[in-house]
C-alpha cells in the first residue's frame, strides 16, 4: 500500500510539474510584442481621420519555441517570416495636452491573434497578411493612454482573453495561448506617436486600408507608427471578469 501510494505521489508531481512548465506564472513576461500602429488619414486631404488600427508580430511568448513562431528555415526573424500575428479592431484616438505632455487615448479594442504557419505578410504594409490563416485568440482589452513627452510615448494597457483555441505547433505539440496566460494581459508599450514611418524620399508611407479583405478593416488610408513592449500574464483565472468568455464557457475549458 505505501508504494502504490508513493507512486501516485510521484505521478502527481510530475503531473503538476508539467503543467506549471506550460503556464506562464503571475507577473511575468509572457509575450514579447512588436507592433506597427495604422494612424487613418483621409485618402485625398491626409487630414487625421481619428481611427487606427495595428498591425503585430512576436518574436517571444513563453511557452512556444521562438523558430516556432518564424516559418520553417528562416534566416531572419521578423514580420516577413513570422506565422503567429495579430491585429486590432478599429479604435478612435483623441487627445490632451498636459503641459508639455500630450496623452492620446485609444478605446477598448480587440486583439485577435491568427495562426498561419505557411505563410507570412511580404512587409508591414501586407495588413491583410497579418490577420491571415486561422483565428487563434482575441483579448478584449480596455481603453488604453499613451502619455509622450520629449517625443517618446509610453502607454500601459489590459485585459481578458475572450476567446482562444488550441493550435498544432510543427513538432505536433498542441497549444493554446489562454492556457499559457491564463490571467489575460497586461501590455507595456513604447512608441513616437508624432514620428511616421517614412519612405527613401523622406515623407510619410501611406499605406492604404480601405479595401481590406480580412476580417478587419480601416476603411481609409495610414501613416505608420511603430511601438514594442513585453505582455505580462498579470492574474490568475479565478480573478477574470465573470470567469467567462462571452459565448458562456469556461475559458480555461478546451476550445
Amino acid at each position: 500500500m505505501k508504494k502504490r501510494a508513493t507512486g501516485i505521489l510521484f505521478a502527481a508531481l510530475a503531473s503538476l510539474t508539467s503543467a506549471s512548465a506550460q503556464v506562464v506564472p503571475v507577473g511575468a513576461t509572457g509575450q514579447g510584442i512588436i507592433a506597427r500602429f495604422f494612424a487613418g488619414i483621409n485618402c485625398t486631404t491626409g487630414q487625421p481621420t481619428g481611427f487606427g488600427t495595428a498591425a503585430l508580430y512576436f518574436p517571444f511568448i513563453a511557452g512556444i519555441p521562438q523558430p516556432y513562431l518564424f516559418r520553417a528555415g528562416a534566416t531572419v526573424f521578423d514580420q516577413t517570416t513570422a506565422v503567429l500575428t495579430a491585429v486590432f479592431s478599429k479604435g478612435s484616438l483623441t487627445q490632451s495636452t498636459n503641459f508639455n505632455i500630450t496623452n492620446t487615448l485609444l478605446s477598448p479594442i480587440q486583439v485577435s491573434y491568427y495562426y498561419h504557419p505557411n505563410s507570412s505578410p511580404k512587409d508591414w504594409t501586407d495588413f491583410d497578411a497579418f490577420q491571415a490563416g486561422t483565428l487563434v485568440a482575441t483579448y478584449q482589452v480596455q481603453e488604453e493612454l499613451f502619455s509622450t513627452v520629449n517625443g517618446v510615448s509610453w502607454g500601459i494597457v489590459s485585459g481578458p482573453f475572450v476567446y482562444s483555441a488550441n493550435f498544432v505547433l510543427p513538432d505536433g505539440t498542441q497549444t493554446n495561448l489562454r492556457k499559457l496566460m491564463p490571467g489575460g494581459i497586461t501590455v507595456t508599450t513604447i512608441a513616437a506617436l508624432g514620428t511616421f514611418v517614412t519612405t527613401s524620399t523622406g515623407a510619410p508611407q501611406v499605406v492604404n486600408l480601405t479595401t481590406s479583405t480580412g476580417p478587419f478593416t480601416l476603411g481609409s488610408c495610414a501613416v505608420m507608427i511603430p511601438f514594442s513592449g513585453p505582455g505580462f500574464n498579470p492574474a490568475t483565472p479565478g480573478s477574470k471578469q465573470g470567469g467567462r468568455d462571452k459565448s458562456g464557457e469556461n475559458p480555461d475549458a478546451d476550445q
